[in-house]
């Protein structure tokens, strides 16, 4: 069936629009080969690259795309020049079955010179039906690719057929303001969030700093906490609002470009979930704060597993990571773990934050915590210590693990001066007779 209209409208459409990069209903071929497409990022195999010649949306021809794997497999344009910093919109028409989404190779410095991909569309019909997605370019380039990414097609239903592509540059979408809870809660079997490669306005208090980025937490339980790749100067405890864009990154929900980082106050609590070492290693727990009480230490051989450790209540193991604090564990000791829940290389792990996130477990470490008090909290230019143990020696530890004071306490009521330190959330370390506990407070301003 030939929709001659329907492309007329179309073309008179886009000459009102942007710059217009492809415009094809696949009518030219050169071989077996759809002109302007087939380019040098394409890996979908030539035999399953295919022109398909009934019940057309337009014209005579479409391309079919055959690929039954889970692996997706890229259909690319030949060379095309964009802007970084240009939004480009990727329209089409499909039917048949199977899996498509789109991308863009422009050479960027991060993802091997490709962006990331827009959530996968599925297909199930008989019916063209029309999609669009966009992409932004991060190069300026000549030898720019768009990328067609296919994956799960079914010979029964006629594999996948595209029509009536059209590429042309256009406004980029604005923000959606979106919770942590709705970025990163997902059905899909293998993790990826629903708004992946949408812009999103989004706010959390920190609860870890790495290197090269931050994590947020916004509440309590599943799905309420993510990475930030970013640099901006924050602390643990910042309540922050950011704009920031949903990325995949080795499967790991992400958030990156971020821009207007605005702290709206430091010293908040951090909430810190509860679970199990078996129970962890779960997306709905991807980039939260969980502990884990009373976890053995079944594989300590750091030195051959990257920096990582394995530790099991009983529930199942997992490994604990060097990422942004790295401890020498003793095989078979009891752990208290405090991380971050991470995924990398198909594996979940703790990441611990600073020395204080990692005890041994004991009876005396609980008598130890029992006999303390502290107040007020949060403390503003004092904080009183109650312990009712003698000879306790003690360390005031910054979000950072460093140490800003540290002493013995003579007394079962002591007085800790905490007006020179700065809003944040503080660790008391306690030490006493070979036992070490930890007790955590807030200073305010």
């Amino acid at each position: 069936m030939k929709h001659v209209t329907l492309l007329a409208a179309l073309l008179l459409g886009l000459t009102g629009r942007a710059q217009t990069l492809v415009a094809t209903s696949f009518e030219s071929w050169t071989g077996n080969t759809p002109d302007g497409w087939v380019g040098s990022k394409t890996n979908l195999p030539a035999d399953s690259i295919q022109q398909a010649d009934q019940n057309i949306q337009f014209g005579a021809y479409a391309v079919r795309l055959v690929n039954g794997t889970s692996s997706h497999k890229r259909f690319t344009t030949t060379s095309q020049a964009v802007t970084s910093g240009t939004a480009y919109n990727i329209s089409f028409y499909a039917r048949g079955n199977g899996e498509v989404r789109t991308s863009l190779f422009d050479g960027r410095a991060d993802g091997f010179g490709y962006a990331p991909y827009n959530p996968y569309i599925t297909v199930n019909g008989t019916t063209w039906t029309p999609y669009t997605q966009q992409i932004v370019a991060e190069n300026d380039t000549v030898d720019a690719e768009f990328i067609l990414s296919v994956r799960n097609t079914v010979a029964a239903g006629g594999h996948l057929e595209v029509d009536s592509v059209r590429i042309w540059a256009g406004a980029v979408n604005p923000p959606t303001d979106a919770s942590i809870h709705q970025i990163q809660y997902t059905t899909a079997p293998g993790g990826a969030s629903t708004l992946v490669g949408q812009t999103v306005n989004t706010g959390g208090v920190v609860c870890g700093v790495a290197n090269n980025g931050y994590w947020l937490q916004s509440g309590s339980g599943p799905w309420t906490g993510i990475f930030v790749f970013d640099s901006s100067p924050v602390a643990l405890g910042d309540s922050l609002t950011l704009t920031a864009l949903v990325e995949e990154y080795f499967e790991q929900t992400q958030l990156n470009d971020a821009a207007n980082v605005s702290i709206v106050s430091p010293g908040n609590p951090v909430v810190v979930q509860a679970g199990t070492t078996g129970t962890v290693g779960q997306e709905q727990w991807e980039g939260v704060l969980v502990q884990v009480i009373n976890a053995d230490c079944t594989n300590d051989d750091i030195a051959n597993s990257f920096g990582q450790w394995t530790i099991d209540d009983g529930s199942g193991a997992v490994l604990v990571n060097d990422l942004v604090f790295a401890y020498t564990p003793t095989l078979g000791v009891n752990y208290n773990v405090t991380g971050l829940v991470s995924y990398s290389f198909s594996e979940w792990k703790i990441e611990p934050r600073f020395a204080a996130d990692v005890e041994i477990a004991s009876g005396l470490a609980e008598q130890l915590l029992a006999a303390t008090q502290l107040w007020p909290v949060p403390a503003n230019d004092h904080l009183t210590v109650e312990v009712r143990m003698p000879g306790v020696r003690y360390q005031v530890l910054d979000a950072t693990g460093r140490t800003v004071s540290e002493g013995s306490f003579t007394a079962s009521r002591n007085t800790l001066a905490v007006a020179g330190l700065r809003a944040g959330l503080y660790t008391l370390a306690l030490t006493h007779e070979g036992v070490r506990a930890h007790v955590r407070f807030t200073v305010a301003r």
